[in-house]
């Protein structure tokens, strides 16, 4: 079962553990993470509404959850998420 890693101030990635999300989050950027990441998320943090987007990056208006995002999109490991709003 994949859980969601908060790996920078921005990004979420699903993966099966921390060292799988910093991995992913290396191989994505090429970067390592900083102290303190990655995080896994509460299930507050998973459950907290967020903007939700459509296809084209445009908020909808609508919220989403990352565990609905992690449900829709989280089936395999990699980078799910990322914003800085």
């Amino acid at each position: 079962m994949l859980k969601v890693y908060r790996c920078d101030d921005y990004d979420l990635y699903a993966a099966e553990n921390a060292e799988q999300a910093e991995a992913l989050l290396l191989e994505h950027t090429n970067e390592k993470p900083e102290d303190g990441y990655p995080h896994e998320l509460t299930a507050a943090e998973l459950d907290a509404p967020q903007p939700e987007f459509d296809a084209s990056e445009q908020r909808t208006g609508g919220t989403t959850s990352i565990r609905k995002m992690l449900a829709e999109h989280g089936t395999e490991p990699g980078w799910l998420a990322g914003s800085d709003w």
